[in-house]
């Protein structure tokens, strides 16, 4: 790796860390007496059952991601499923390479930990456990439109007068979003009607030749998905219970420590699509956008631009606690030689 792509990745990064600093403490600037006030009188008592909610939150996307191992026959102790979730969270916040970073260093460790012809297999079902948790948001957030709409159309942006006709293409733009994000996740499994077009067809199969049959092997793989279709049915309705709402309830009892008592339509609305926003793989942990998106929905539901900041910043600080705490779990993880080595590799290979 020349010098130049060594200093253009880690540049990158600090400019993505720059950019969601710089979020947050234009935040904050912007209301500070009021946050201060906030701190003052927050109950931080109700941090202990937020904590709690969102390491439930936690478990349930390693349960899920075990479930998945356990459809392929890739062998996965329930105690490494929750290891590898937690540092796979720890890697997305600290390497470049963003929430896909830490997805390829979870790939890298289960190939490496797995039993010789189920590497490929073990790898797929990171991606499928993507998917999953994808769908699952976006049906929700598809969900919550409509009912929502009001709120949204009372969304205001600081220094960007917003008309009802803009805000109106911002929810068709989002609904929009939603859908495409749903395609992407679900056409994997119609890959065998792909298949059948000339080009896409000639495509996959010059991919297969040049991966030794790894292309087959990843069809393979989604055909005795699509098979249990009811089960990924069930992961997809406890990914919208368990996981995306969880975290809902976590933000809910931040701001019970506030005193404050959010509409849940509205509370629902915010940090659902606050955490679309996080996916974008411009802020690390999609911190910065996420907070953003966040407080302006609620400020749109009438809750004070204080009280809103300071409960997402202590909402992030949470995830952030939990993300770090993933380090813990990377130190004292018997294949942590392991996991270094595909730490480096992907280091290496970002922005090469």
């Amino acid at each position: 790796m020349s010098s130049f792509a060594k200093l253009k990745k880690f540049l990158w990064f600090f400019a993505k860390l720059a950019i969601a600093g710089g979020i947050v403490a234009y935040l904050v600037l912007r209301n500070p007496e009021e946050i201060a006030a906030s701190f003052r009188t927050f109950n931080y008592w109700w941090l202990i059952p937020a904590c709690g909610i969102y390491l439930g939150h936690i478990l349930v996307c390693a349960w899920r991601w075990h479930r998945l191992t356990r459809m392929l026959g890739v062998r996965l102790s329930g105690f490494e499923a929750v290891s590898l979730t937690m540092q796979g969270n720890f890697f997305s916040l600290v390497i470049p390479g963003g929430a896909i970073g830490g997805d390829v260093v979870k790939m890298g460790v289960l190939s490496k930990r797995s039993k010789a012809g189920s590497k490929v297999e073990g790898a797929f079902t990171i991606l499928m456990d993507r998917i999953i948790g994808m769908i699952a948001l976006f049906v929700l957030a598809l969900g919550l439109l409509i009912p929502a709409a009001p709120l949204l159309m009372k969304v205001e942006l600081p220094q960007l007068p917003l008309t009802d006709g803009m805000r109106r293409v911002g929810i068709f733009a989002l609904a929009g979003l939603c859908l495409a994000g749903l395609g992407a996740s679900c056409v994997i499994f119609f890959h065998r009607r792909i298949e059948k077009l000339p080009l896409f067809g000639d495509l996959m199969h010059w991919g297969d030749r040049i991966t030794h049959g790894m292309v087959s092997r990843m069809t393979a793989a989604t055909d005795i998905y699509a098979k249990q279709w009811k089960e990924l049915t069930l992961l997809v309705i406890v990914s919208i219970l368990f996981v995306h709402l969880m975290t809902v309830a976590a933000f809910a009892c931040i701001m019970g420590g506030l005193e404050i008592t959010v509409p849940a339509l509205t509370l629902i609305t915010a940090v659902t699509i606050g955490n679309i926003a996080g996916l974008i793989p411009l802020c690390p942990g999609g911190i910065g956008g996420r907070d953003l998106v966040i407080i302006t929905i609620l400020a749109a539901g009438s809750i004070a631009v204080g009280d809103a900041k300071t409960g997402q910043l202590l909402y992030t600080a949470t995830v952030l606690f939990f993300n770090l705490l993933g380090g813990v779990f990377f130190l004292f993880d018997p294949g942590r030689r392991q996991t270094e080595e595909t730490l480096k590799k992907e280091l290496e290979s970002t922005h090469e």
